[in-house]
């Protein structure tokens, strides 16, 4: 039995037959592995694929791969190519560590581009320009000064001629070009029934495990810049293996016969092999798989010995349960009190401070006392000997996660708070008779 129609267009797929359902979970199963995959990045195979993303969106392939170990690298060197920072005097040691990685891989392309004959020119003058300098300030060539000032001239004529060679950003109109092709093919060869198949059995679950879970933590880390390149951040790059739910849409259709989804191949590709990389007309940046993930029996992302994933260049991301934390609440360097949970500016972070330390031990250490509870929460008195009361009101999200289970928090409040509902009205800057729990998200 056919899963196409009989009728005129009968190249419309209105059912999966059952070895179109296996076919679904197997695609599901394999684009999980490429989501969550710590394999070894395969570079030159990386490369090919940018490659072919870029023919297919109508551009010359990039003069110039720069590989990077981390997004975080990868977003750094981006950052720096928008910049117009000549030399890293002003940036962090771990902003430098990748202006001195990008300034090697450049260093051996500028010279081939440009030219033996021109280059050893430029060379020759730029030594000769230290030399001049150092002269004039000491009297005499110290060889070594010398040396140190020609390093960090050729390094600003070579970040001068990436950055000026790199061109725009262009991942939105790759994507943009091979996805337009492929929709105006695709779209209308699934039947409406079939499309929604696909998408709740293995578009949405594979964004929830691989985006939602893995990929959106990691962007909220990656753009923590600090000096010079702090500011607004870009998103012109693409998320490699983290891509998985919309590339995996098209490679189902693909196995099951629908023609046209070849614009796609370069993506699909890279998402099968790489990490986030950022392109640019003429140069792209690439980075590595991670070497770890860990996560917890919901695949959020968890661990409670180390970070719960790491790159290649030591960069990577604290988390328990799903929740992003600074390295201290893992790691623990000093003992767990109250106190250090109470200094804990974030709520979120101090509700897993408190779920390590245990809620029981929490309230009996703070010496609590229930002074009033409602249907909005508790509100519970800790008395300090040496300062006023702290007031802390227990809630629950009114929302449920994904998995159906209810976080509780605990968030302070100030001493003269008298009821719970007035307690949680002051956290959203409303006075307890316009509060409407109902209405709050």
């Amino acid at each position: 039995m056919s899963s196409t129609d009989s009728a005129p267009d009968n190249s419309k797929i209105l059912w999966l037959p059952p070895a179109d359902q296996h076919l679904l979970e197997d695609t599901l199963t394999k684009w999980k592995e490429y989501g969550f995959s710590t394999q070894p990045t395969d570079r030159a195979e990386a490369e090919a694929a940018a490659i072919e993303a870029y023919k297919a969106a109508g551009l010359e392939p990039p003069r110039l791969f720069i590989w990077l170990q981390s997004p975080w690298a990868g977003n750094t060197a981006m950052k720096l190519f928008y910049s117009d920072v000549d030399w890293p005097a002003q940036l962090n040691t771990g902003q430098v560590d990748v202006w001195d990685k990008v300034w090697q891989q450049g260093l051996k392309a500028v010279g081939e581009m440009v030219g033996s004959d021109t280059w050893n020119a430029v060379r020759r003058n730029i030594r000769q320009n230290a030399t001049k300098k150092i002269i004039e300030k000491h009297g005499i060539a110290i060889e070594k000064q010398v040396k140190d000032l020609f390093a960090e001239n050729l390094g600003i004529y070579v970040w001068k001629y990436l950055r000026k060679m790199a061109g725009g950003a262009v991942y939105k109109q790759i994507r943009a070009t091979a996805e337009d092709k492929v929709k105006a093919v695709v779209d209308n060869k699934l039947s409406a029934e079939v499309a929604d198949q696909v998408y709740h059995e293995l578009v949405k679950p594979l964004h929830q495990q691989v985006w939602s879970y893995v990929a959106e933590p990691l962007r909220q880390m990656v753009p923590s810049m600090s000096g010079v390149l702090a500011g607004l951040q870009k998103w012109d790059g693409g998320f490699g293996q983290h891509d998985s739910g919309w590339l995996a849409y098209y490679d189902f259709v693909s196995q099951i016969g629908v023609e046209g989804t070849e614009p796609l191949n370069g993506l699909t590709k890279l998402a099968r092999t790489s990490g986030w990389w950022w392109p640019f007309e003429n140069i792209c940046i690439l980075t590595d798989r991670p070497v770890e993930l860990h996560r917890d029996n919901r695949s959020r992302l968890h661990n409670e010995t180390a970070m719960a994933m790491k790159f290649r260049d030591g960069w990577g991301i604290y988390a328990w349960h799903g929740v992003l934390v600074p390295a201290y609440v893992v790691l623990l360097p000093e003992p767990l009190t109250f106190d250090l949970i109470e200094s804990e500016p974030n709520a979120e972070v101090r509700r897993v401070l408190i779920e390590r330390y245990g809620l029981d031990n929490y309230l009996r250490e703070g010496r609590v006392i229930k002074i009033h509870q409602d249907h909005c929460g508790i509100l519970y008195r800790m008395n300090l000997a040496s300062d006023e009361p702290i007031l802390v009101v227990r809630v629950q999200n009114s929302t449920p996660e994904p998995d159906g289970t209810i976080k509780e928090y605990f968030l302070r409040v100030p001493p003269n708070m008298m009821r719970a509902r007035q307690a949680v009205a002051w956290t959203f800057g409303l006075s307890e008779e316009e509060y409407a729990p109902l209405a709050e998200t």
